[in-house]
């Protein structure tokens, strides 16, 4: 699974997270699949690792009311991850982690966040 750490099970792409971070210190977060302490209120993360599943949209009961409530909570990064996983069932995973490293790194190697589709260093949008 160390292959698939910037795939959360909901369909998020953790290397978008601000608190992302390959040597995870105190406050930061390595990805739900190894951190345990602040996503410890994660309902998809028990319940995907409890069925063996790479992510919530290889569950037969995709999408369950959990996730349902989850990816229309406001939060525009929730949407997205419902997108997400969409586009990882068409594409498989190591194709969908390519596509999403290379559409959140600026081309001045800089990482871009899931609300910040600019980098600090331009004036232009990467997208």
């Amino acid at each position: 699974m160390q292959k698939h750490k910037l795939l959360s099970y909901c369909g998020l792409y953790c290397g978008g997270c601000k608190n992302y971070q390959e040597n995870s210190g105190e406050y930061q977060c390595q990805g739900c699949r190894v951190e345990d302490k602040l996503v410890s209120d994660c309902p998809t993360k028990a319940c995907a690792a409890g069925k063996n599943l790479l992510h919530c949209g290889q569950c037969a009961d995709f999408p369950c009311a959990t996730l349902e409530k989850f990816y229309k909570d406001g939060i525009k990064h929730h949407a997205l991850a419902f997108v997400n996983i969409q586009r990882l069932n068409n594409l498989g995973a190591e194709e969908w982690l390519k596509e999403q490293i290379k559409e959140h790194t600026c081309p001045c190697g800089k990482k871009l966040l899931w609300e910040a589709r600019q980098c600090c260093m331009t004036t232009t949008d990467p997208s």
